[in-house]
């Protein structure tokens, strides 16, 4: 774990914490992958008929668009259909049902990722001391739905989505449990999350995966863990 005292000023106690669904929640610890490397590949699938290499970098234009919760699946599936000339009169109408397609194949591998038992003791024992919530950019009901086929959705108190911004939905946290921005700890695999957690004001901590290699090669302004099983003894030290 980094130093925590770069990004704590005043001794601060952690009455709510939240976390990200896609490579934090579920992530599969052995590979440091997990959900999001799963809706990488689905796109691919679901849009096979378009050349990979073009595919790809319409990929990598359409993510950027949609960071932090600005955008979700259905901006992407309607920014690649429109760069491979779909009709713009039946546009929305296909990314309907491409998006459909997507959540298919994405629930179907979900459910095979291994959540350990370690990891689903230490949402428990959290769960019996804190309200825990979700914050993430997949659609709400897509992430429910995710919570289900894991057995998770006991865990948590609320789980917030698209269409609010991870902004919108850490506010919305912080306005239901009445308590100071400072008292929410927010758990996130990407820079898009420490960004939310700036500018509400909250305590955030990272965690290592597969693709945020930076992270685990410069130090960084907040902590770190490598698995959520590391959340306790996290709090011990920010609740001192």
């Amino acid at each position: 774990m980094s130093n925590i005292n770069d990004q704590l000023k005043p001794p601060s106690s952690i009455k709510v914490i939240v976390f990200d669904f896609d490579n934090c929640l579920v992530l599969d610890e052995k590979t440091k992958t997990g959900s999001e490397e799963i809706k990488d590949q689905a796109w691919f699938e679901i849009f096979s008929e378009y050349d990979r290499k073009e595919l790809e970098a319409v990929l990598d234009q359409a993510k950027k668009i949609v960071v932090g919760g600005a955008g979700d699946r259905n901006d992407i599936a309607q920014q690649i259909l429109r760069h491979f000339n779909h009709p713009e009169a039946t546009l929305a109408a296909s990314a309907i049902k491409k998006c459909d397609l997507f959540n298919q194949y994405v629930q179907k591998r979900i459910g095979e990722v291994i959540i350990t038992p370690a990891t689903r003791k230490t949402l428990s024992e959290l769960a019996s001391q804190y309200p825990l919530y979700i914050n993430t950019a997949t659609p709400r009901d897509a992430a429910l739905e995710s919570l289900k086929i894991l057995n998770l959705i006991s865990f948590f108190k609320e789980v917030f989505g698209r269409p609010g911004t991870k902004v919108d939905n850490l506010q919305k946290i912080i306005a239901a449990e009445s308590v100071n921005p400072m008292q929410v700890l927010f758990i996130d695999d990407q820079p898009g999350g420490w960004d939310a957690a700036q500018t509400v004001g909250c305590i955030f901590a990272g965690i290592y995966t597969a693709k945020n290699k930076l992270w685990q090669n410069e130090k960084q302004p907040f902590p770190l863990v490598n698995s959520l099983t590391e959340l306790p003894a996290l709090l011990l030290k920010i609740n001192y």
